[in-house]
């Protein structure tokens, strides 16, 4: 068989009809196998994409919720009928914050004042993820927020990272001892 190959190719003679018309045959149907896998390659690509940017996101979120509420100091907080207000104090930034979490929202609000004092003039209230962090319509959502006087910690529950209402990434509990804490 391979002699035949061999000999074939160094001869003279064209390929037959038949022979070329295999061949195209063969390569159709391997053009139709590859292009019917690309859409299912694209969407197993695109749900790792979601997935991995989602758990980036709630990483993001825990980190910056450590980092402003572990260095905190005089929090307090405030509950009216639809916001639940942690207020505190970073010495390390020498500024008093405030992150603002409303029943039904996904996004957490936070605002940062320039003086310890909290009264002059801060940033408007923003969210504390960025968007430009928050890609691909994700949204950080939680179920409820806590923070026990006695111990000083302030416990997130079901911190989620969703989008339309599909959790992609989280976590049960977050909990975060603060410095010092003062009762409201």
């Amino acid at each position: 068989m391979e002699q035949r190959i061999i000999r074939k190719l160094r001869s003279n003679e064209a390929f037959t009809l038949a022979e070329t018309l295999l061949a195209i045959l063969i390569l159709l149907m391997v053009s139709a196998i590859v292009a019917a896998g690309i859409p299912v390659a694209k969407n197993a690509y695109e749900k790792v994409v979601l997935s991995s940017n989602a758990e980036v996101l709630l990483s993001t979120t825990i980190s910056t919720l450590r980092n402003e509420l572990g260095t905190a100091m005089d929090v307090s907080t405030s509950v009216d009928s639809e916001t639940y207000t942690i207020t505190y104090f970073n010495s390390a930034r020498g500024s008093s914050s405030k992150i603002s979490m409303k029943t039904g929202e996904t996004d957490i609000q936070f605002q940062r004042y320039y003086s310890a004092d909290g009264l002059s003039k801060g940033s408007d209230p923003e969210n504390l993820i960025s968007d430009k962090t928050a890609t691909n319509n994700l949204h950080v959502t939680f179920s409820k927020v806590e923070y026990d006087l006695s111990t000083g910690v302030i416990k997130f529950t079901n911190l989620a990272v969703k989008r339309n209402d599909t959790v992609l990434a989280s976590r049960d509990t977050l909990s975060i001892r603060v410095i010092t804490h003062t009762a409201n």
